[in-house]
């Protein structure tokens, strides 16, 4: 037994420490199995930064619980202040020579590390992505069985596969970083859809490329009441309609199919909203001027997603025919 004690820690001082944060809020039914998922990870030098962001139910406590089971879980107890908030106050103190987010209503595969630090050492870059698979909450997820293929982008490149919503998106999870690329990038706090304004600023900054796979290794699970999956708010309309002049503005900052590209998942944005936004909401024109601006550049773009070129194709005929078709689509689901 002390011999494999002894190995384990000669494989630990040879590997980079990585740093993997959990924010925490309102979900503790979900936080114990995420939390086992990082604890089984074939790589073992972790830094677990587990972050309770003044949750009310029994997040901290299951936190702490854990910490005292295993030292390389550091809590952060903090004020409410959101998911960015909770983010960037465990960015502020890591430790770790790399860094990848993991939801806390998620779980991972034994080899989600291993995958996604092994791509950044075959391709010497400084950040990596893998697939997820995505579950609807109350089944029973398996991965199914996959022809694993790998890609490598240079940083404009995988812009515009994100941008265009074809390999991988912006969301923060399933991507593990050099901790160089958020020297200067940090989340912006109070804001939602903090994903699309952060995470094409740390692709910018890779200069070596970004290394990509196929492989499903984390289990997202959708659930109507999570920040993605709720219905209209008001608060999350005015949000989002915020979020969207910010990243317009970048619109200025591209050329070519990056550019293209950008114009794409803007447009998919804002269907993403308008088709939740009730008739004659105070700032739906905003995005309605945008989608028309846009749509035949979309449409003509062959590498934007089909179905954001189909919702510009029906907003040809007006929008009230892309609500009506999507909204035949979602409840067909």
């Amino acid at each position: 037994m002390l011999k494999i004690d002894f190995l384990k820690k000669i494989i630990m001082n040879n590997q980079p420490l990585i740093s993997i944060i959990v924010p925490c809020y309102n979900v503790e039914q979900y936080l114990p199995k995420c939390i086992e998922s990082i604890l089984a990870q074939t790589y073992r030098n972790l830094e677990i930064l587990l972050v309770d962001d003044g949750s009310p139910d029994r997040c901290g406590e299951i936190c702490d619980e854990y910490a005292k089971k295993d030292s390389r879980i550091k809590v952060i107890h903090k004020p409410n202040g959101g998911l960015s908030d909770a983010r960037n106050a465990a960015l502020d103190v890591m430790q770790g020579e790399w860094v990848t987010c993991v939801d806390s209503d998620d779980f991972i595969t034994p080899y989600y590390v291993a995958t996604l630090y092994g791509l950044c050492e075959k391709y010497n870059c400084k950040l990596s992505i893998a697939d997820w698979y995505i579950f609807p909450i109350g089944t029973n997820p398996v991965i199914p069985k996959q022809k694993i293929e790998e890609h490598f982008f240079s940083s404009d490149e995988a812009l515009i596969e994100m941008f265009n919503q074809r390999l991988f998106d912006v969301s923060a999870c399933i991507k593990l970083y050099h901790k160089s690329l958020f020297e200067g990038v940090r989340y912006p706090k109070g804001m939602l859809f903090e994903d699309l304004q952060t995470t094409f600023k740390t692709m910018l900054k890779c200069d070596t490329g970004v290394a990509y796979t196929n492989k499903m290794i984390y289990y997202y699970m959708f659930r109507p009441d999570s920040i993605e999956g709720s219905k209209f708010s008001k608060t999350k309309m005015d949000s989002a309609i915020q979020v969207f002049k910010i990243m317009a503005d970048y619109d200025q900052r591209f050329t070519g199919d990056v550019k293209n590209a950008l114009k794409s998942k803007l447009c998919s944005f804002c269907f993403h909203l308008a088709l939740k936004m009730p008739d004659g909401y105070e700032g739906g024109e905003l995005l309605y001027d945008y989608i028309r601006q846009v749509r035949w550049n979309v449409i003509c773009n062959n590498k934007a997603r089909l179905k954001n070129r189909l919702a510009c194709i029906t907003s040809l005929f007006g929008f009230k025919a892309t609500k009506a078709l999507f909204s035949l689509v979602d409840r067909r689901k």
